[in-house]
């Protein structure tokens, strides 16, 4: 059993786990940004429809960069784990707009959002690690070529 833990497939889990959160945590703020637009007072069309085109943009965005990070993950090359972290910004923007800066916020999006934030925390950290060793061991796979030739 190895002594260090593998930042691969603790990377890999953390992808695995958030791109079925992210799917649950999407559904439930689409309902909460329904409800709000027509159960809450004060809540314009204007407001409505630049918090959906938000959450829009935060589902194209993170699952691009859940897709890039795995596919980097798995072939083992650097760019599109570094594509990955890169496209965390804004989706944690994203998540912090609908955890701080919209209208109204629900308990309930206080509770998803604070979850979605530990996870990108958490995935940003990790795959870090993984871009540097993956980066090593080309730099490796690399030198060891050209001392073949």
């Amino acid at each position: 059993m190895p002594a260090v833990a593998n930042s691969s497939l603790t990377y890999e889990i953390l992808m695995y786990l958030n791109s079925f959160y992210f799917g649950m945590f999407a559904v439930c703020e689409l309902g909460m940004g329904l409800y709000k637009a027509t159960s809450l007072p004060g809540s314009s069309s204007s407001t409505t429809i630049t918090e959906f085109s938000l959450l829009l943009f935060l589902i194209l965005t993170e699952g691009g960069r859940v897709y890039l990070g795995r596919k980097g993950n798995l072939t083992e090359r650097g760019l599109p784990i570094l594509l990955g972290i890169l496209l965390t910004i804004p989706s944690a923007l994203a998540t912090l707009y609908f955890l701080v800066w919209q209208s109204y916020v629900l308990k309930l999006e206080m509770i998803l959002c604070s979850i979605q934030l530990v996870l990108l925390t958490s995935e940003l950290i990790i795959s870090i690690f993984c871009y540097k060793s993956f980066q090593a061991s080309s730099d490796v796979h690399f030198k060891i070529q050209i001392l073949v030739y």
